[in-house]
């Protein structure tokens, strides 16, 4: 599948080029629920909420109780006040992503100046939020990689409230926006020999 190279998005309009029986995916009651409560928030404040307004809704339309922050380090400041706003309406329990203090040596990862010398701990965040037992996880500011493996091994769904950037402000997509940034990217990947792709400009 290239949708992302197609013109049309007939899908978009009720004319799929491809036709699969997808509603039979959300048998599930939970994630049927999920479904309709994510749409009926995008339907009601469209353009109106920003992300962090929208989890609030969307948490409370599915009757949560209780979320888990799973945050960098580097964003504590920003965690904090996210968990502060969240406080208002839920139970938090936050777990940073340095937890339990594991020297990087002992993981077998590389260190430097500039990212020191403890380890990332994601599977530990996500079992300390289990134990927790936290109705969603949000995800701030987790690096490439360490991301994935907390999302993995959440014991629930995970919505990533933010994403770290730390040259681009956290926002990711200036990378796309951005015609000069987008040129500087294209001569990192050629003088680091990763082979071009046919991607649109």
């Amino acid at each position: 599948m290239r949708c992302d190279l197609c013109v049309d998005k007939g899908c978009n309009g009720g004319e799929p080029c491809t036709v699969r029986n997808s509603i039979e995916l959300y048998a599930d009651p939970q994630e049927k629920m999920m479904t309709q409560a994510a749409a009926s928030v995008e339907s009601e404040f469209y353009g109106d909420l920003n992300r962090i307004e929208e989890v609030v809704e969307f948490a409370s339309r599915m009757g949560y109780k209780r979320l888990g922050l799973a945050f960098c380090v580097g964003l504590h400041e920003e965690a904090a006040k996210i968990a502060e706003y969240l406080s208002a309406f839920f139970e938090i329990e936050a777990v940073c992503c340095k937890v339990c203090g594991i020297p990087k040596s002992d993981m077998g990862a590389p260190t430097s100046d500039k990212v020191g010398p403890v380890s990332c701990n994601p599977i530990e965040q996500a079992r300390m939020l289990e134990e927790k037992k936290t109705d969603l996880n949000l995800v701030v500011g987790l690096c490439v990689g360490h991301d994935a493996l907390f999302i993995r091994h959440s014991h629930t769904y995970v919505v990533p409230l933010a994403v770290k950037d730390r040259v681009l402000g956290h926002n990711p997509l200036a990378a796309v926006y951005c015609s000069a940034v987008r040129n500087r990217m294209k001569k990192r990947a050629e003088l680091r020999g990763i082979k071009k792709t046919d991607n649109p400009k």
